[in-house]
């Protein structure tokens, strides 16, 4: 988790997590609910069911999924908007979702059995624009005493995402970390190039 948090998030942010919550606890409790909104590659396909490209990044696994996620958005969400602002955050956040998700549709579109689900990818997607927007951002790990530079955690998090998109067995789409982290560094980048670059320049110095 980042090393501080220095101001109250902005109505974006909050509304989003607000969303996310309350959707993914209806569909704990509906099974018709989570069947209509889970991403199903194979539905994608062959019935143009285009929306769950969307909706299920508002879906979790159980609880602790969705607490984790939404602990994160909560956290990285604050440098974020606060340069972005509440439009281009918002439109960072709802693309990554269904940028996140691209991968494993186009790898699983012709499986009938295959679901994905969680915001995974756009959390990761916040992660790495607070990071590229902030350059004092410092992270604080479990079993790590000391903070860690948003660059070295930046690193580190690319690699553990890409080795845990191999294979994995759940229903979490852990492929929409790298996914979600890259595209989210990259529309950081577009919308504000000189501030990404003064934050890699203070890193590297």
């Amino acid at each position: 988790m980042p090393a501080r948090v220095s101001q109250a998030l902005s109505i974006a942010p909050i509304g989003i997590i607000a969303s996310v919550v309350v959707v993914s606890l209806l569909a704990f409790a509906s099974d018709s609910m989570r069947n209509a909104l889970v991403l199903n590659p194979y539905r994608v396909k062959h019935k143009t069911e285009v929306h769950r490209l969307l909706t299920a990044g508002w879906l979790h696994a159980d609880a602790s999924h969705l607490g984790f996620n939404m602990l994160a958005l909560y956290m990285f969400a604050e440098p974020s908007v606060r340069v972005l602002g509440d439009a281009r955050f918002t439109a960072l956040y709802v693309s990554a979702v269904i940028v996140g998700f691209i991968p494993t549709t186009l790898r699983h579109m012709n499986e009938p059995r295959y679901n994905s689900l969680g915001a995974s990818g756009a959390v990761s997607a916040v992660t790495f624009s607070a990071i590229l927007l902030d350059s004092k951002l410092k992270l604080y790990l479990m079993f790590i005493p000391i903070p860690i530079p948003g660059l070295v955690f930046a690193i580190g998090y690319l690699v553990y995402s890409a080795y845990r998109a191999q294979g994995a067995k759940d229903n979490i789409n852990h492929g929409a970390h790298f996914t979600g982290a890259l595209y989210g560094a990259i529309l950081t980048y577009l919308f504000e190039p000189a501030a990404v670059e003064h934050t890699i320049r203070s890193y590297l110095h």
